[in-house]
């Protein structure tokens, strides 16, 4: 499938610009592996390759795009991602990286067989070897498959790379369909953050002239219902509800692809994510799967979004999330240069929100692109996706200090900052959390 076409005339229309951005190619069928073999064959004049996977994706599918390239005449050179110690799955982060550069040998193209960190670890070192990659997918579990984007974890705060997207998109039913409930549940929860990452990105749009673009924020309204408003298919494993989640996610890195930054599919729930994993990094301990926590912090910032709307005339201060060197220890520095950058924004957003009309004509463009956040939990509920703190093995107490302090690690304007500043935060985390989380 040519996937740029496959998003239809409104994005034909206004971005043609970016089609060599996005995949070539997405394949989604038995014969997956070897449409994705034969289409680097086709881009690609060497035919050396090296197969990346870590050791559970590589028992998934590594073998089947293994053969597939050697059917297509490839040499092809497995490489498995080291687990951390103590048997725990590898990460995406500057130490992987290090050891990819290091060790990964010199190809003509690189197959990721994964989902987010495999994926994200092999399109991060071919962008820097220039060299072309495809990705196997393995889970219907996050929305990076055809993104250019890289988030990794750099001197152990989560940030953002440039790389670039695939070649080829391709994945077999049945090894999505058979993946751990878990991950396809995470995917849920990722994609489910779409109504609230499009607030944000309308919100950057008029306070920062952030471009914004309505074709790429409708990219995946078509396929929400075949997931949405039957989430009991998805526990279900219904190939048609896993089909059109999968569907989604690929579309919603074409639309951070298409716009050049994740704000298409990313605010500020991605923001506490990244907040619960950093900290339990610096903790030592484990932490829920992104998508998960995702989609959990997204149910707590659509709820503050149904507050900040219901507003009148609300006086916009400029209170930015504190930052607490003794919280972040050994990365500390690091956090304290996205928190200057934070204070600025707010500053900026401040005068913007404060000025006559502009939060009235806000409100009245987020009011049509927002859900409410019941209607969220309902969805992941009835899915069997995370909808509770509890869900997602942490305490209440830890979550909420993540809300606290997720507004400090990046310097982007979200609607965790919105919050601050409306006087919302810190103090309605909590009643949120007794009301819709516990």
């Amino acid at each position: 499938m040519d996937l740029f076409t496959s998003l239809g005339p409104a994005i034909a229309a206004h971005h043609d610009r970016h089609r060599n951005d996005l995949p070539e190619r997405f394949v989604y069928g038995p014969d997956a592996a070897d449409a994705l073999a034969r289409a680097l064959s086709e881009w690609v004049l060497g035919r050396r390759a090296v197969v990346i996977a870590d050791t559970r994706t590589w028992q998934a599918a590594g073998e089947a795009a293994r053969d597939a390239l050697s059917r297509a005449g490839w040499s092809c050179e497995p490489w498995i991602l080291p687990d951390r110690p103590g048997g725990k799955s590898p990460v995406c982060d500057d130490a992987t990286h290090a050891v990819m550069s290091e060790g990964v040998p010199i190809a003509d193209a690189y197959v990721a067989v994964g989902s987010g960190v495999v994926n994200d670890s092999t399109k991060w070192l071919a962008a820097e070897r220039g060299a072309p990659y495809a990705v196997l997918a393995t889970a219907a579990s996050m929305n990076g498959y055809a993104s250019a984007n890289v988030a990794p974890a750099i001197r152990g705060v989560k940030s953002l790379a440039h790389g670039r997207a695939p070649r080829v998109v391709a994945a077999l039913p049945s090894v999505i369909e058979a993946a751990p409930f878990r991950l396809t549940a995470a995917g849920l929860g990722d994609v489910i953050a779409k109504p609230i990452s499009t607030a944000d990105w309308i919100v950057n749009h008029r306070v920062f002239s952030e471009p914004f673009s309505a074709e790429i924020a409708s990219i995946i309204d078509s396929l929400e219902p075949a997931y949405l408003d039957r989430p009991e298919a998805l526990a279900a494993r219904e190939p048609g509800a896993i089909r059109a989640l999968f569907d989604a996610l690929v579309r919603s890195g074409c639309a951070m692809t298409l716009h050049g930054s994740s704000l298409p599919a990313s605010g500020g729930e991605h923001l506490v994510s990244h907040t619960l994993d950093m900290l339990a990094d610096l903790d030592g301990v484990e932490h829920d799967l992104h998508g998960r926590q995702v989609g959990v912090a997204t149910i707590l910032a659509a709820a503050l979004y149904e507050k900040l709307v219901a507003m009148e005339r609300p006086v916009f201060e400029p209170r930015v999330a504190p930052f607490d060197p003794a919280l972040w220890g050994s990365i500390a520095d690091a956090v304290a240069a996205e928190h200057a950058k934070k204070r600025a924004n707010v500053e900026t957003a401040c005068s913007w929100l404060n000025a006559p009309g502009n939060w009235e004509s806000l409100v009245a463009q987020l009011r049509p692109w927002l859900r409410p956040a019941r209607a969220i939990r309902d969805c992941l509920a009835r899915s069997g996706a995370a909808c509770r703190i509890e869900d997602l093995g942490c305490s209440r107490e830890r979550f909420l200090l993540a809300v606290r302090h997720c507004g400090a690690i990046r310097g982007r304007f979200t609607s965790i900052d919105l919050a601050w500043c409306a006087g919302l935060l810190p103090g309605s985390a909590d009643s949120i959390a007794h009301e819709l989380l516990d």
